[in-house]
Order: structure tokens, then sequence, then C-alpha cells
């Protein structure tokens, strides 16, 4: 009997690059873990942190064609959000092809741009996506112990940190991730 996380591993394999793959794989293992850790249910973590990426390869017209069926706002195809249409066509793709919980795809929907109010689904997805590599930068190692200690503070950790970034690059964190940083700030304190 093929399970789902065979399926979905097959359809992510089949669409993603090797190394995205890989990377996949990583982050399903990680998304896994951090549900135990923290009792959530984790097959639905390790297949949701398996397909977060499964769209992340699609050509623009493949963007553009979900986004047409599902009557997305049209504001997703613009080359400022290339980097990041993957994760609302993600969610969509794996609603359709493996129907897949509105959690999990809420899961997958923010896991490159967070959202003012999280699961904690949302959550450990969001951080396994970062943590789930084979060689974790220095830079990161640090999220990870974090993530096993609280969840809310590696957030915390990981939104300043891109904070930061941006402000130096001359960009912000979109305003709903603004809102989320200060309410985990308010929680944590």
């Amino acid at each position: 009997m093929i399970s789902d996380y065979e399926i979905v591993d097959e359809k992510v394999k089949e669409l993603v690059k090797a190394t995205r793959y890989e990377h996949s794989v990583l982050v399903s293992i990680e998304a896994e873990k951090l549900a135990k850790h923290y009792g959530v249910d984790s097959e639905k973590a390790k297949l949701t942190g398996l397909a977060h990426d499964i769209a992340k390869d699609f050509s623009d017209e493949e963007n553009e064609y979900w986004i047409t069926k599902y009557n997305l706002d049209r504001g997703l195809l613009r080359s400022s959000y290339r980097k990041m249409v993957h994760a609302d066509v993600g969610a969509l793709v794996c609603k359709e092809w493996f129907n897949f919980s509105d959690d999990m795809c809420l899961a997958i929907k923010y896991h490159t741009v967070a959202n003012d109010v999280m699961s904690i689904l949302d959550k450990i997805i969001f951080i396994a996506d970062k943590i789930g590599r084979k060689d974790i930068p220095d830079d990161l190692k640090e999220l990870k112990d974090l993530a096993y200690e609280d969840i809310d503070k590696a957030m915390v950790f990981f939104l300043e940190r891109e904070q930061e970034y941006l402000t130096h690059s001359g960009g912000d964190l979109l305003p709903q991730t603004k809102i989320l940083l200060e309410s985990l700030r308010e929680k944590i304190k």
C-alpha cells in the first residue's frame, strides 16, 4: 500500500530541482521533530514540510494558471513577489492534488511571509524551512536551539534579524509580519 507520504514525495521529487528536493526532505524531518516536541500532529507536520516548496520551481505561466483558477490577487505575479508566490500557489496545489487540510495549506502559505495570526503548525513549518538544511549556517544554529526551547522565541529571533537585514537593504517587513513580531515580543516578555 502506498502512503500519503510516498505520493507527495514522488510528486515533489518530480517537480523541484534535486537540491530543493533534498531541502524539502530535511524540512519534513525537522518539522516532524518539532511537532513531536510541541505535541502537534507529527504526520501532518512531516507531510506539510515535505510539500512546502512544491511550487517553488513553477514557471510564471504555471503560477498564473493557479492564480487565475482560484481568482487570487494578480499582484502575486509581480516580479517583487517572485520569491514568495510559490507559497500561495503551493497551498492551492496541495489542497487540490493531495486534499491537504486547511491548517496544512495555511502553513504552506505562510512559510515565507509570516502572518499576524500563526498557528503552532504554521510556526513549525516556518522555522523548519529555515533550519532544515544539511549544513546549517552558523547564524542559524542559535535559531535551531531556540526552536526546541520556545518556538515563539525562535520566531522573534529570526524575524528581528530579517527586519534588520531588510532595513539595511532598503526594505521592510510586511505589515502583517510586523504585527506578528510585536505580538510575539509581548507574548515572550
